[in-house]
């Protein structure tokens, strides 16, 4: 069985993350083509008696196209840069 093909990795910093779930609603449009964010393969939970804390988490569906680091307002998501040559 062929691995898919991954892009560059996805950087998360949950210390920028606000929950706004914005990154799991692009996510899941691009996968079924709704907004639904528990289709998503990119995961955002609040931390159990925290406030503003939350994990960011990735699914085995997650082929690190970016889009998630694309749209995230605050910053939390980043998409490595590619090496240089």
């Amino acid at each position: 069985m062929e691995k898919k093909k991954k892009g560059r990795p996805i950087i998360a910093d949950a210390s920028k993350c606000a929950g706004c779930l914005i990154c799991e609603l692009r996510c899941s449009l691009r996968f079924e083509k709704e907004f639904n964010p528990s289709k998503a393969a990119i995961k955002i939970r609040r931390l159990v008696g925290a406030e503003n804390e939350y994990e960011i988490s990735f699914t085995e569906k997650c082929d690190n196209c970016g889009i998630c680091a694309r749209y995230c307002p605050y910053e939390a998501l980043a998409q490595e840069e590619k090496a240089a040559a």
